[in-house]
């Protein structure tokens, strides 16, 4: 891998990293004192984020199959709870969770495309596709995540 190219990942995942810096101003817990769902999610985002960019530095693409899995099943808590009913409370803009969802699915449709391309062992493609995944999360932070307070 090119100089370039791996500057540019790092440069990467220091933005991602910058992006989780301010999880907990995201809906914090559930009554009761558990964890929210939606903040389930993102730390599992968080942890296979971290996986992925270590696995494309270190040219290990078989890493990327095992560490999206925990993310997948944190998604499926979330559909789960609103098939069920339950709300699901986002930190701002919540009366527009419809596109919250929507760029959620998209989102997840995007891990399925990295992890086939893990799976093959296209690392470009992978890059490519990871790429786009950290992109949609900006757009989402920007849209519904509240800034902390300086």
């Amino acid at each position: 891998m090119g100089c370039r190219r791996f500057v540019s990942i790092l440069a990467v995942a220091g933005v991602f990293g910058a992006c989780f810096i301010g999880i907990s101003s995201l809906s914090q817990t559930e009554p009761g004192g558990g964890m929210s769902l939606l903040k389930q999610e993102m730390l599992a985002c968080e942890e296979t984020f971290e996986a992925i960019i270590n696995a494309l530095i270190f040219d290990n693409m078989e890493v990327i199959g095992r560490t999206i899995p925990p993310l997948q099943k944190a998604r499926e808590k979330i559909e789960r709870a609103i098939r069920a009913g339950e709300k699901i409370t986002l930190a701002k803009n919540q009366d527009q969770f419809a596109e919250f969802m929507k760029l959620d699915d998209r989102f997840h449709k995007d891990l399925n495309i990295l992890l086939e391309a893990a799976e093959k062992g296209h690392k470009k493609v992978a890059e490519e596709q990871t790429h786009k995944l950290l992109d949609s999360c900006v757009v989402c932070h920007q849209k519904f995540r509240k800034r902390p307070s300086p």
